[in-house]
């Protein structure tokens, strides 16, 4: 009795050692993505252009990796590294004696089912998220135009075409680069092997409607994209180019 006294203890110890590391490795996961998504905030301002791009260019400028080095070092190796976190993460899940499924993200109120005829049953915290997605992508549009339209004049006379014409090349450009944030999280909702998913709790199976969610805000603002420069090419005399 004693003995079983002796191992449920070193037992509850050894699963209480192993969500608080998993916990800490949650909380490293969550600051680095945190880390990451400042990034996609500030790079359409001039203070990256200005002041961070040529002191990152010129940190991680190599004869392997060129410009691509502070591109790979803002946005690819944050999320390697989220991943490698993950792997530990599903590494320690297994060997749990036990798992508990209370946290904080599985409360009743987060988890309550809202129907919504464009995006079907959803919970408050998805529509959440959604939105926050829908602000970061207004704000990096927004962003993106007023850097672009600051120059415009200067623009206009160096690509030989009238103001308004240049506008709307320049819009179009920002609606691709827009675009371009629905394909960085595209895939993550449906890849199968992803150790990402399981730190929140998710599943390839379970995900897909995130991935329809982002492949329908694609290929809209893919498609505006497009029009708009076909539209450009027309006004000002090049669509024959």
């Amino acid at each position: 009795m004693e003995v079983n006294k002796r191992s449920s203890s070193s037992s509850s110890f050894s699963d209480g050692t192993i969500r608080m590391i998993q916990g800490a490795i949650l909380a490293l996961a969550l600051t680095i993505f945190l880390g990451n998504l400042m990034m996609w905030i500030i790079m359409p301002t001039f203070t990256y252009y200005q002041k961070w791009v040529p002191v990152l260019v010129a940190a991680t400028n190599s004869t392997f990796f060129d410009i691509q080095g502070p591109i790979m070092m803002n946005f690819t190796f944050p999320i390697l590294f989220i991943a490698v976190l993950g792997c530990i993460y599903v590494h320690l899940e297994k060997k749990k004696s036990e798992i508990v499924t209370s946290s904080c993200c599985n409360k009743n109120w987060l988890k309550k089912p809202k129907i919504i005829k464009a995006l079907g049953i959803v919970t408050w915290i998805e529509l959440f998220f959604l939105a926050m997605f829908i602000i970061l992508c207004v704000w990096y549009f927004s962003a993106f135009l007023y850097f672009h339209y600051s120059t415009i004049t200067t623009y206009a006379a160096t690509k030989g075409v009238q103001v308004w014409q240049a506008r709307i090349d320049r819009l179009a450009l920002v609606i691709g680069l827009t675009g371009n944030i629905c394909l960085t999280f595209l895939f993550y909702p449906v890849s199968r092997g992803s150790s990402i998913l399981p730190l929140l709790g998710l599943t390839s199976e379970g995900s897909i409607k995130y991935h329809i969610w982002l492949g329908h805000m694609a290929m809209t603002l893919f498609t505006i994209h497009g029009l708009l420069f076909i539209l450009f090419w027309a006004v000002s005399g090049r669509l024959h180019e």
